[in-house]
């Protein structure tokens, strides 16, 4: 028996030597893909929370309207009016000096008056201390402090990008490494108050300036620098996000697996991103208390400052939680094929909608895709979206393609031939 392979076997074995050069090929390649596309996702993902805060910090510090409207809330907040009511009133008492007063008045009478009158220094002091405490309390929580306060950071927001970029100004002050606003304006609000009152020497009290101490931080010039890298990458940042998760989700040989690794993987980095302002918050509150701030007052203004951050990435953690579990439910698992046929079999084939019905089933990928895009631009053009808006936006769209399946028809297969 010859063991030569005829034409005919030697040409099949050349074809299948080819198919199985080219499937390791593809394997190779596909196993290049994977490896591409999940570096670009996982540098995406990574990116993603500094993107935010370069956001945050050029859309809300940086931009006029954003900062009045994110500090002006702190005006009305107890701890706020507490603190700038206990530095204002420090500052009258030590410019009226009671103890001083008493003590002339006590030398101008006779000597046994002048020692009981010497005596009452301190009760003297403390009552002048309530009333002036009292009177500066009014001031603070009214209407005057919450309109100087808001016209203060708005004049002052030109100041506060100085500060950051490592300068001073009049207003937002900049002493070692402590950033205060100045009180001055409400002295002479106090001292109509005190001397309408009835402390009419409270005329005399000159002109002062007292703080209100936003932060005080050692690295102060380390945040500065952070600031001005922020404000530079501020859109190519968020851009080179963009690009790096889109290219990772192309190139991907899964593109729904690839897509469900990227929601996850903005959840995940959204996660990082508020354990990272919680260790700052306490870093800056250790800090707050280590010189002798009120730590109240401090928590009140970081929570403040930060809170359109902490909106945003709350509703980016709920975007790549829906994107997840979409990306999920369409794929070839157990329970997301068991979830698809039950919807289907309570759904799909209730109604007869007619040429309409067999049109939309004919075009149900597009009206899906139409669907689905309608969507993303409504959450694209929304102005400050939250998580509720995205989880609202997710009903309102699994509504609306759950009612194209309603209402597509099937076309009957053809009956075949019995002759």
């Amino acid at each position: 028996m010859s063991d030569e392979l005829s034409g005919e076997e030697r040409a099949e074995l050349e074809r299948l030597r080819g198919e199985m050069a080219a499937l390791r090929e593809r394997r190779a390649k596909g196993r290049w893909r994977a490896w591409v596309s999940a570096v670009l996702i996982t540098l995406g993902c990574v990116l993603l929370p500094v993107s935010g805060v370069a956001y945050w910090a050029a859309n809300q510090v940086a931009d006029t309207a954003r900062y009045v409207e994110n500090v002006t809330p702190l005006a009305s907040d107890p701890t706020v009016q507490a603190a700038a009511t206990d530095r204002v009133t420090a500052a009258v008492m030590k410019a009226l000096d009671v103890p001083s007063l008493v003590k002339r008045l006590g030398g101008a009478l006779p000597p046994k008056i002048g020692e009981k009158v010497d005596g009452l220094s301190g009760a003297i002091n403390g009552g002048v201390q309530g009333f002036v405490r009292d009177a500066v309390g009014k001031v603070v929580a009214s209407d005057q402090f919450q309109s100087v306060w808001v016209d203060a950071n708005r004049v002052a927001h030109t100041q506060l990008n100085a500060v950051l970029s490592g300068q001073g100004s009049a207003v937002l002050k900049v002493t070692g490494n402590t950033v205060s606003v100045d009180l001055g304006p409400i002295i002479d609000k106090v001292k109509q108050k005190l001397v309408a009152s009835g402390l009419g020497i409270a005329a005399s009290i000159p002109e002062l300036h007292p703080t209100f101490e936003l932060f005080q931080s050692p690295d102060l010039v380390r945040w500065q620098t952070l600031y001005s890298w922020l404000l530079a990458l501020q859109w190519a940042l968020p851009i080179l996000t963009l690009i790096l998760l889109a290219l990772g989700i192309y190139i991907a040989r899964n593109h729904r697996r690839a897509v469900l690794g990227t929601g996850v993987g903005i959840a995940v980095g959204m996660l990082v991103l508020a354990a990272g302002l919680l260790l700052v918050r306490a870093a800056y509150l250790n800090s707050a208390a280590a010189h002798g701030l009120n730590t109240a007052a401090a928590a009140t203004v970081y929570d403040t400052l930060v809170r359109f951050l902490r909106q945003g990435l709350r509703t980016i953690l709920v975007l790549g939680v829906v994107i997840a579990v979409g990306a999920f439910f369409t794929g070839p698992s157990t329970t997301a094929v068991a979830t698809r046929r039950f919807l289907s079999g309570h759904i799909g084939g209730k109604v007869n909608t007619g040429r309409f019905g067999l049109w939309l089933y004919r075009y149900r990928g597009p009206v899906r895709a139409g669907v689905v895009a309608v969507a993303a631009l409504v959450f694209v053009f929304w102005d400050h979206p939250t998580g509720k808006v995205v989880l609202l936006l997710a009903v309102l769209t699994l509504l609306v393609l759950g009612l194209v399946e309603l209402l597509s028809r099937k076309p009957p297969e053809p009956m075949e031939s019995t002759l």
